[in-house]
């Protein structure tokens, strides 16, 4: 629909339902920075900056979101969505290579905490950098409602490859797809036949037991609940925090060590994110006196077409993963298990996250901000480990940077790293829900139990739990 925004008629959009569910952290009361993703991707070679920002304008161009803007209309406060023309822009440089690392991590950890105004213009920040070591390249940050990682990944490549087409005589990348087409098609699925199938398989999901609520500290979260609560029976939680504060803990799991859980997924056809998720299940189950009955939020990227992979924009929905399982069930029953509840979720993954979860607690009689699930967890296999072979032995890496916030109490993401395809473990955490001890408790025992199951495929979960 057409709207009047500054004297100047856009087609605008209403907002997702993926959008929806990042700015309800921010309904809810958390500060804007929680939403905004800090990036580095840099090459240890000599850097062109004209080169760059060349590169860095041409991929701007080629990505709508990049040029996506939020409008609110003041007669209903309604949000809506729109593309502005491509401008070229003149991207800043910061010469940092006189820096230590972990000063300039700490600048460009306060420029990640600056929070952009959501109705206000530009929704993300470029700047060409150079760190120590004769590493060079761009630091982005982005808000969420415009990109989730998936994007970021897409983007970055993006302006590599056409930086690298435009001074190596590489071969010029081919064009992103469109993000408004892909708004579209999240528009007609409103109503559709679609829509209500998976609507029909979520409500059935309601028709099952209430879940049960696991903490990755323990039961004692649960059984505080209940005391306050008199109610000895209460099985959902509650991990909230009241401004946000978070960190992120990163751990890096050596190569050889990655190989051998790929080796087992290839072995045995499985997907790396069940074989991960079965660890952190088993550990849950481990924590939590053996219970059989455990949920994890499952965050789902949604793009398996060639189109949803390129047309930036935010596309990632949260639905709650819940496996029963009891002792007896054999590592490799554990996975394929999970791998069938995987399937299921993605095959109805369209529909909207928030109902799903609002259902839920209304069904059970959840208090507001109530949980099942005290682990969100993503598994990034689209990474930017292919850079590799494209840049022939130039060293790469990128970095992840933190605006002092966290959209949940304690997310997972398993990501493998663009110089030698290891895999990273980020913990994002508010400081309120977790302390540092407690995250190097759930990765100590994840790791455990993850190298236990692959080395003991035939072990039930007890003989598992039982080896750690």
């Amino acid at each position: 629909m057409l709207k009047n925004i500054g004297g100047i008629e856009y087609d605008c959009y209403p907002l997702t339902s993926a959008q929806l569910l990042n700015l309800s952290l921010i309904k809810a009361g958390a500060s804007g920075e929680v939403e905004n993703i800090g990036v580095g991707d840099y090459l240890q070679i000599e850097l062109n900056i004209a080169a760059l920002r060349e590169a860095l304008n041409r991929a701007v161009e080629r990505c709508e979101s990049m040029r996506m803007r939020i409008w609110k209309d003041p007669e209903t406060g309604e949000l809506f969505q729109y593309i502005v023309p491509y401008q070229n822009e003149y991207f800043e440089y910061y010469d940092f290579s006189a820096w230590s690392e972990d000063k300039v991590t700490e600048v460009l950890n306060k420029w990640t905490s600056q929070p952009f105004d959501l109705c206000g213009g530009k929704l993300s920040r470029i700047v060409i950098v150079s760190l120590p070591d004769g590493y060079n390249g761009f630091y982005f940050n982005v808000h969420h409602a415009c990109m989730d990682s998936s994007s970021v990944i897409a983007f970055t490549r993006d302006v590599i490859e056409i930086y690298c087409s435009l001074l190596y005589d590489m071969p010029y990348p081919k064009p992103m797809a469109s993000y408004i087409e892909s708004v579209k098609r999240d528009m007609a699925y409103e109503g559709s036949k679609k829509q209500k199938r998976d609507e029909e398989y979520w409500k059935k999901q309601l028709e099952l037991s209430e879940p049960m609520y696991t903490d990755y500290t323990g039961p004692g979260r649960l059984m505080q609940l209940r005391r306050e609560n008199k109610n000895k029976k209460q099985r959902w939680g509650m991990l909230a925090s009241s401004d946000g504060n978070g960190n992120t803990i990163t751990y890096e799991l050596d190569v050889e060590s990655t190989m051998k859980i790929m080796e087992f997924a290839k072995e045995y056809d499985l997907p790396m994110s069940a074989i991960i998720l079965h660890a952190i299940r088993t550990v849950l189950a481990k924590f939590n006196n053996e219970e059989k009955d455990i949920t994890i939020s499952d965050l789902v990227s949604r793009r398996s077409t060639l189109n949803n992979k390129k047309c930036g924009g935010v596309r990632m929905h949260c639905f709650p993963l819940r496996t029963i399982m009891p002792m007896k069930t054999t590592v490799l029953e554990s996975i394929r298990m999970i791998k069938k509840a995987q399937d299921e979720i993605f095959i109805h993954s369209d529909y909207d996250p928030l109902k799903c979860f609002g259902d839920l607690s209304e069904k059970f009689g959840a208090a507001p901000g109530s949980t099942y699930a005290s682990v969100d967890f993503t598994y990034q296999p689209g990474t930017l480990a292919g850079m590799g072979d494209m840049l022939k032995g130039i060293n790469f890496k990128s970095r992840w940077y933190s605006s002092g916030k966290q959209p949940k109490p304690m997310y997972i993401t398993a990501m493998h790293r663009p110089n030698d395809g290891g895999l990273n473990f980020y913990f994002g955490y508010q400081t309120e829900c977790a302390t540092p001890e407690e995250i190097e408790f759930l990765y100590y025992f994840t790791g455990r139990v993850l190298f236990r199951s692959i080395e003991n495929p035939d072990k039930t979960l007890k003989e598992i739990i039982d080896m750690t």
